[in-house]
């Protein structure tokens, strides 16, 4: 009867570990679940890393685009408005009346001498040749 007593504390003692060891088991599963878990959200933000990388260069070119835009709208009209002097000032000599007033420039704001363009001003008659440089920066020569 000992025997069998002895037997049955030993089985009980080597019992313990085993549930606890099976309590720790919930944790370790967590843990492999967050583990995969960061994983996984590692790739994502190095996807969006890289899509964050390539909608910067698109904003930086569409940037660049819109300003050397803004520039050639503004030295597109500031050869208007020489053009439209040029008519005036040919008018006037023409036909004698008081245009000088209205021959005064306007200014680009550097925006012709940006695009490397060069303005006619002061003409006596009207020209073409400014805006033949024009299109040849926007369309190429």
């Amino acid at each position: 009867m000992k025997r069998i007593l002895v037997a049955l504390l030993l089985l009980a003692t080597l019992m313990i570990p085993v549930s606890s060891a099976g309590a720790a088991t919930p944790q370790a599963k967590q843990i492999r679940t967050l583990q995969k878990q960061v994983k996984a959200m590692q790739a994502q933000v190095k996807t969006l890393q890289k899509q964050v990388r390539t909608l910067n260069t698109g904003l930086n070119t569409t940037y660049s685009i819109a300003v050397v835009d803004w520039q050639a709208t503004t030295c597109t009209l500031a050869m208007v408005a020489d053009t439209f002097q040029a008519t005036w000032k040919a008018l006037g000599v023409t036909i004698g009346a008081p245009f000088a007033s209205l021959l005064t420039p306007l200014t680009d704001y550097s925006a012709c001498s940006d695009l490397e363009l060069t303005r006619q001003t002061g003409l006596s008659v009207p020209s073409w040749t400014a805006y033949s440089s024009l299109i040849a920066f926007l369309y190429g020569p």
